[in-house]
């Protein structure tokens, strides 16, 4: 698996909504995902490294995770998966700009309040999530 198919299925698996998710949200985890690679002492040496983390992404071997490794996705969700492709491959060769800042942490506040931003700089909000900074 490639790093932009990598990092399209975790956004097609963080996606609680696959159609809500604006391009905008899609761009920016993906952006949080590629500025922890900026950090490897922190976060790993490597996308699978940083995708795979313990307790870091909730979609990570998810159903809608497995989904994708069986094939099992209905044409609705492989035009979505095919959106989150060209946004990873965009957010990778970096020629989509990052609109987070430099964010490595996200969440979506109606879903969670997590203890950690409060040692953290909240920097971006998008539609659905708000972006923090370590």
């Amino acid at each position: 698996m490639s790093e932009v198919q990598l990092l399209a299925q975790l956004l097609f698996a963080e996606a609680s909504k696959k159609k809500d998710l604006s391009d905008e949200d899609a761009t920016a985890i993906a952006w949080v995902v590629k500025n922890r690679l900026a950090r490897p002492e922190r976060f790993g040496n490597s996308l699978e490294e940083v995708v795979y983390a313990p307790a870091q992404f909730s979609g990570v071997n998810s159903p809608e995770w497995n989904k994708i490794n069986m094939g099992k996705l209905t044409q609705d969700e492989q035009r979505i998966y095919k959106r989150f492709m060209q946004i990873s491959s965009g957010v990778w060769l970096g020629t989509i700009p990052d609109p987070t800042n430099g964010a490595d942490h996200f969440f979506n506040p109606k879903l969670a309040n997590p203890s950690w931003k409060k040692k953290m700089k909240k920097i971006y909000s998008s539609e659905i999530h708000d972006f923090y900074k370590e």
